[in-house]
């Protein structure tokens, strides 16, 4: 009988740290979530392009992201597509995610150094990329990404400037773009 009151007082003993362990333990797990939000100091950045040509066909270009530096920090949005520049709607988003809020100082867009191209007169050419792969944008005074806003990014990309024309038919990306703020 003594071994059956041995056994059942040393379960009540182990019993009470298994329990406190187990509660802790769902405790943890219990405030762990995944948030996807984004951080309170974090701006919405979509970017759009627009474009014209008639002297191309077609202009493909394989965007990888964008990046930007503000007065608060660096931030960067994945694109991951390739696009036809020239049959993106005006008000299409191509890129979009959380930047950095306040002064924007700094975008670059980064590119693929393969698989750009430019189609004239039914022919395919390929487009070499800058060293590097970034072009810079130029955004014209100081602009502000506020915390907590969505903000559009408009490309202004004229294609007589953006495609350099170099010997014997190769073609070069311009590596600079002005852009405008919303």
């Amino acid at each position: 009988m003594s071994n059956i009151k041995n056994t059942q007082l040393i379960a009540r003993r182990m019993s009470a740290p298994l329990y406190l362990v187990t509660l802790a333990l769902l405790i943890l797990l219990g405030s762990c979530h995944k948030d996807d939000s984004p951080a309170p100091e974090q701006a919405r950045l979509n970017v759009k392009v627009k474009s014209d040509s008639d002297q191309y066909d077609a202009v493909y270009l394989e965007i990888q992201q964008l990046w930007t530096r503000t007065s608060t920090g660096g931030g960067k949005i994945n694109a991951n597509k390739r696009l036809n520049i020239l049959e993106v709607q005006k008000d299409s988003i191509i890129a979009g995610g959380h930047v950095p809020h306040g002064t924007l100082q700094e975008v670059m867009l980064k590119v693929s150094a393969t698989g750009n191209q430019i189609v004239r007169n039914g022919s395919s050419y390929p487009v070499e990329t800058p060293q590097g792969q970034y072009i810079a944008i130029n955004i014209p005074g100081d602009k502000l990404l506020m915390p907590n806003e969505t903000h559009a990014l408009m490309l202004d990309i004229d294609l007589s400037d953006f495609i350099e024309e170099t010997d014997n038919a190769k073609f070069a990306i311009n590596p600079s773009i002005t852009a405008v703020l919303d």
